[in-house]
């Protein structure tokens, strides 16, 4: 194991160690941002309402990927930081494996379901006469796609999981360029449009796979991936999936929450859901540098609860949570002073921009609050603590969001449905908080 790595999770002052394990996964989250954003500026130069409202009512999909994607991700990098930790890597490189060829399966099976299923997925993301054929054109492309969007979301958690926070970030930077590069050639010079944008993205996906394997067979991981590693051990399903399955549930969730809160939304027009669309996008800035710091500090605290080191682990929790709550007040500010202008980067029409400036301004509120929130999630889901972390996964978006967002649209109508999710992270941010402060108080107790 590469001593350096070592000693930023085992000993290095801890807020230089948080940034120096965060900043190239924050970096590769901003990548993965522009990753979210590509399609909808390129497919916003069409100038077709219908179409860009179609790649919001799309997104779904690629969250759910992302989900079952998790479960094993999540799961497997959470065991491999512990079996680091705990000095055991032939365990972690066996996990590391046996997780790698289940997502590879799991994503085959997507692939396979979704052929016999099209016309009714889309239908269920929402999807009216005028924005159907766009939405079915997108969605079939991706659900394609699945097993490569999936396996590539994984490894970079897998590799994240031992302290390669470069490679990872890496990894996601050669996607994201390759979707840049691809989209406007597939979208314009091949006139293929929506479906142009959708086969850059399944593309962008498999080349980052591509430099993750080069990682494993090169020898810049401590770990191993050989077809001899996978492993029937009980224990290792049960880690993966104990611990995975909150985090996937959570995020299958999310998806859920976006597909009904489009619903909502196309009750309204279709200008409404595609100003929704480019202000999502905007917000995963937000998301995606917490979860960065989310990402960077888990191998940390993997290791350190291994190595039973829990004041160390503490201090780690205590300095993210100041970090992503800077870091959330700040990017609120920025948002809420320019948001007609960044909206205006994305769409030339006006009421797609008056709908967008509004929505950024209203879900921008939850970016003080979730950044800690996912934090503590995630602290919770290194430690291996199943049940906690089911809970938060189910509270956030199914206990809080979503009966919120049909009280207030019952209430408000469009002008209030999207306060739902601020209000349900500020209350998921007081439970989560409680809970890891219970469960710290346990461990400290037992040592």
């Amino acid at each position: 194991m590469n001593e350096k790595r070592i000693a930023l999770l085992r000993d290095a002052p801890v807020m230089s160690s948080i940034i120096k394990m965060s900043l190239p996964v924050v970096m590769g989250m901003m990548v993965q941002v522009l990753y979210n954003l590509v399609d909808v500026f390129f497919v916003g130069m069409l100038h077709d309402p219908f179409q860009l409202a179609a790649v919001n009512l799309a997104a779904p999909v690629a969250m759910i990927l992302m989900a079952i994607a998790s479960v094993i991700g999540t799961g497997a990098a959470s065991y491999i930081s512990r079996s680091i930790g705990e000095e055991k890597l032939q365990r972690a490189s066996e996990t590391l494996t046996t997780g790698l060829i289940a997502c590879m399966i799991m994503g085959l099976l997507v692939t396979i379901m979704s052929l016999f299923s099209l016309t009714p997925i889309v239908n269920c993301l929402g999807a009216d006469s005028d924005t159907f054929a766009p939405t079915h054109s997108y969605v079939s492309i991706i659900l394609l796609g699945s097993a490569l969007l999936m396996v590539n979301y994984a490894m970079g958690q897998l590799l994240r999981a031992e302290g390669a926070m470069m490679p990872s970030m890496l990894g996601m930077f050669i996607g994201t360029v390759s979707n840049i590069i691809l989209d406007p050639i597939f979208i314009f010079a091949l006139h293929m449009g929506i479906r142009g944008a959708a086969i850059a993205t399944v593309l962008g996906n498999a080349l980052g796979i591509c430099f993750y394997i080069f990682c494993y067979v090169s020898g810049k991981s401590a770990l191993q991936i050989k077809g001899s590693l996978f492993s029937t051990n009980g224990t290792i399903w049960k880690e993966i999936f104990t611990i995975g399955t909150p985090s996937g549930l959570n995020q299958m969730l999310v998806s859920v929450a976006l597909i009904l809160c489009n619903n909502v939304a196309a009750d309204y027009n279709a200008n409404l859901v595609a100003g929704m669309g480019i202000s999502s996008k905007i917000i995963t800035l937000g998301s995606f540098i917490f979860m960065g710091i989310s990402a960077g500090c888990q191998p940390m605290i993997g290791y350190n609860y291994g190595a039973r080191n829990l004041k160390r682990l503490q201090s780690i929790v205590k300095n993210g949570i100041f970090l992503t709550t800077c870091v959330g007040v700040t990017l609120t500010l920025l948002f809420g002073i320019g948001a007609p202008w960044i909206i205006s980067w994305f769409t030339p029409l006006p009421e797609v921009q008056t709908a967008g400036a509004y929505a950024l301004r209203v879900t921008m509120l939850s970016l003080p609050f979730v950044g800690s929130q996912m934090l503590s999630a995630s602290t919770i889901q290194a430690m291996g603590k199943a049940l906690p972390g089911l809970f938060l996964s189910i509270a956030r978006q199914g206990l809080f969001y979503i009966p919120l967002l049909y009280t207030l649209n019952y209430f408000f109508a469009e002008r209030g449905f999207l306060f739902a999710q601020p209000l349900s992270d500020f209350v998921t941010l007081c439970i989560s908080l409680t809970i890891l402060t219970v469960l710290l108080r346990k461990e400290k107790s037992f040592t």
